[in-house]
C-alpha cells in the first residue's frame, strides 16, 4: 500500500483516507514497506456531509508507514471550527491502525482501528473516540466502506457510516470520482442522513490539485448547524 497524494486529498477525511487506503493493491510477496506523508489545504474540510472549518480554509497534514505485510499505521490532523454547548474544539489529531490484502481476483480489503482526538478542545466534556472502519475495492475503481463506534463524540452512543465510491482515469493525470454515503447519528438526538460528492483530481508530480462539489440531506438535531450544504470545495496537496 502506497499513500498516494490523490489518496490522502482526495476526500477531505480520514475515514476516506483510510479507506483509500485500503484500496491499494497488496501484494504479499512484494518488499512495499514505506513512509510517506501529504500536507494539504482546503478551502473548507468536510465530513460526512459537515463542514469541520466552518466555512474557513483547512490545513492538514497525514503521516502513514505500512509494513510489507500489510499491516499500517498512521497518523492525521486538521485544523478545525467547532462549537458546541461542551465546548470548542479547533483541532483533530487521529490516529489509526489496520491490515489490508487484496486478492488475486482484484479484490482488496481494509481494516482499520480510528482514534480521534481533540487536543486543546475547551469544556469538560471529551469528544475523543474510537471507531472501526471496515473497507472493500473491486479493480480499484468501486469501493465501499462500513463505520461503526459505540462511543459517537465520547457520549457512549452508537454512531454507524457507510459509504460508496467509484472513481475513473479519464485522461493524463486525471481522475473523476464520485460517492454517496450514509451517516447515523440518530442515537445521539440528530437524524439519519445521505451525502454525496462528485469532482476531479489532477496529480503532476507530487502536487494534487482537486475541486469538488458537495450536498447532503440536510440533518436535523445538532447537526442541521454543521451540514457542509451545497458547496465547491477546491484543495491542494503535496506528497513527502
Amino acid at each position: 500500500m502506497n499513500v498516494t497524494p490523490d489518496a490522502l486529498l482526495s476526500r477531505h477525511s480520514p475515514l476516506i483516507v483510510l479507506t483509500l487506503l485500503g484500496s491499494q493493491v497488496y501484494a504479499p510477496d512484494a518488499n512495499t514497506s514505506e513512509l510517506s506523508g501529504v500536507a494539504a489545504l482546503t478551502s473548507e474540510y468536510i465530513y460526512r456531509g459537515l463542514a469541520m472549518s466552518d466555512g474557513d480554509p483547512a490545513f492538514q497534514l497525514g503521516l502513514d508507514y505500512e509494513h510489507d505485510t500489510g499491516l499500517f499505521i498512521g497518523v492525521w490532523a486538521s485544523t478545525i471550527d467547532l462549537s458546541s454547548a461542551l465546548g470548542q474544539r479547533d483541532l483533530e489529531l487521529d490516529y489509526y491502525a489496520g491490515f489490508h490484502y487484496a486478492s488475486q481476483a482484484a479484490l482488496a480489503a481494509t481494516i482499520t482501528v480510528l482514534r480521534y482526538t481533540y487536543p486543546g478542545q475547551t469544556g469538560a466534556h471529551s469528544y475523543n473516540h474510537n471507531e472501526v472502519l471496515v473497507g472493500a475495492t473491486w479493480r480499484e475503481h468501486y469501493s465501499i466502506e462500513l463505520g461503526y463506534t459505540s462511543d459517537l463524540y465520547g457520549l457512549g452512543r452508537i454512531g454507524r457510516h457507510w459509504e460508496l465510491r467509484s472513481e475513473w482515469p479519464v485522461a493524463h493525470a486525471w481522475v473523476i470520482s464520485a460517492a454517496l454515503g450514509g451517516n447515523d447519528l440518530s442515537d445521539v438526538g440528530a437524524s439519519r442522513y445521505l451525502h454525496w460528492d462528485i469532482g476531479a483530481s489532477a496529480r503532476i508530480s507530487r502536487l494534487t490539485v482537486d475541486a469538488r462539489w458537495y450536498d447532503n440531506e440536510k440533518p436535523d438535531g445538532f447537526a442541521a448547524q454543521a451540514s457542509a450544504n451545497s458547496q465547491f470545495v477546491v484543495s491542494v496537496s503535496a506528497a513527502f
